[in-house]
């Protein structure tokens, strides 16, 4: 990962919290938001850890990474197979997200949301998902661009774009175009 593309990934994750990029707006967000505070210690060690030389750093930096996904209670692993840009997520705590699922661009998730595995494979979250608290989206799956999950969803088969979601087992009551 290059620089300009580290510090992109920054930006489009912050401007999902707030259009105020002035030191000020950025040290604001940082304290009081505490999905872009994970988020920037998560580009930051994926950034090192892409260059062999920064290796050492990567070491501190996962400290600081590890002691803030337990303080807001977010299991995501810094090895994720693929984050997009502009990750936000909204309300911090018990968030879980598999190691090999891929998640799109400008993907919200709230609180107590989970991604993961049910031992067949894991999700593909494409871009623009909104993803409501508490909802599960498990296994093999495609959640098509824009969709929304409705809180506490169990969304176990694939959802169309535009598609929303509700209930348990989830179900499709509506496709938007």
């Amino acid at each position: 990962m290059k620089r300009k593309e580290y510090k992109e990934l920054l930006k489009s994750d912050f401007l999902r919290y707030s259009s105020d990029w002035s030191f000020m707006g950025r040290f604001k967000i940082y304290h009081t938001k505490p999905g872009y505070a994970w988020s920037h210690w998560y580009r930051k060690l994926c950034y090192q850890n892409s260059h062999g030389w920064m290796k050492p750093l990567a070491f501190i930096t996962r400290l600081k990474f590890h002691s803030i996904s337990v303080k807001y209670g977010i299991d995501i692993p810094s090895h994720v197979k693929h984050i997009g840009s502009g990750f936000m997520i909204d309300h911090f705590s018990c968030i879980v997200i598999h190691t090999d699922a891929v998640v799109g661009n400008n993907v919200t998730i709230r609180q107590g949301s989970v991604i993961g595995t049910n031992g067949r494979g894991v999700p593909v979250v494409e871009d623009g998902v909104d993803i409501g608290a508490g909802a599960a989206v498990i296994g093999p799956i495609t959640v098509g661009k824009g969709a929304v999950i409705g809180a506490n969803a169990v969304v176990t088969k694939d959802v169309p774009p535009g598609g929303v979601v509700v209930g348990n087992p989830g179900k499709v009551i509506k496709v938007n175009s």
